[in-house]
């Protein structure tokens, strides 16, 4: 699915204009296999009404080979700022569509972005390393193909190591794109080839577990103290909320302007 599909999927479907919309998943950052579905996020423009009633608006969009999650894009500064991997991720995506100034405020800074709450990141990444083990051995609804054929969820397996690789990474280069991109450098292939090794059920479950508890023992003695006692960038988290805000009421008046046109022609 292309991105010009998705944001007039959206826009039809939510009668709201994206602001923001990234592909993510598998299919951005490299791990993508031949059955992979196409993963976007996007952030709709709120509407009068949701700002009136104070409503967050929220949608899930799925079809065959596609699922689509689309947020009020009011609710992206705080998710930014928490520093949620998942999200920050849309910020890197080379398959995108993003409203002029969004692009220059989120695109353009996306690297000093990714920096902006380390503690927040580190702290992100364990949690949902955690939550992807709790899946290992019983696994999820979509993925009890794959406990069937290996004895335990390889694909919970490969996001578990890998969130954790993403810190080790980008502490070790400094740059969060290199670390969440597989592919474009001799590193990057090498680290492709191991975690499609493990999603392809090259370890048992016993080494598998092993594995993994050793890469979080790894990062918790080398990486933690590094990422908690960094300083959070005050000064990014509120250009993007200004400007998130800015661009909220700017929108907002337009749509007032044109309500108001609208009557006026009917009068």
């Amino acid at each position: 699915m292309k991105i010009s599909e998705a944001v007039e999927m959206i826009e039809k479907q939510t009668r709201r204009n994206v602001a923001v919309c990234s592909l993510v998943g598998s299919r951005n950052y490299g791990l993508n296999t031949e059955g992979s579905d196409y993963d976007f996020i996007a952030f709709v423009i709120p509407t009068l009404e949701d700002m009136y009633g104070r409503d967050e608006y929220f949608k899930e969009i799925k079809g065959g080979g596609y699922e689509i999650r689309v947020h009020d894009l009011r609710k992206l500064p705080d998710l930014l700022c928490k520093s949620n991997p998942s999200y920050l991720e849309l910020i890197f995506s080379r398959n995108n569509f993003m409203n002029g100034d969004m692009y220059t405020m989120l695109y353009e800074k996306r690297e000093r972005t990714a920096r902006m709450n380390l503690p927040y990141l580190y702290s992100a990444s364990v949690g949902i390393f955690l939550n992807k083990m709790k899946y290992l051995e019983r696994g999820t609804g979509n993925t009890q193909d794959l406990v069937e054929k290996y004895g335990y969820d390889t694909k919970q397996a490969m996001h578990a190591y890998r969130i954790l690789s993403v810190l080790q990474w980008f502490a070790d280069g400094g740059n969060f794109e290199n670390a969440i991109r597989y592919g474009d450098t001799a590193a990057g292939k090498e680290r492709r080839d191991l975690l499609l090794g493990i999603r392809n059920g090259k370890f048992t479950l016993n080494e598998m577990k092993d594995v993994l508890e050793e890469r979080l023992k790894d990062t918790k003695e080398r990486y933690k103290e590094k990422y908690l006692n960094a300083e959070a960038d005050r000064e990014m988290a509120d250009t993007i909320r200004d400007g998130v805000k800015a661009f909220v009421i700017s929108e907002t008046k337009k749509e007032i302007c044109r309500a108001q046109e609208g009557r006026i022609k009917q009068s």
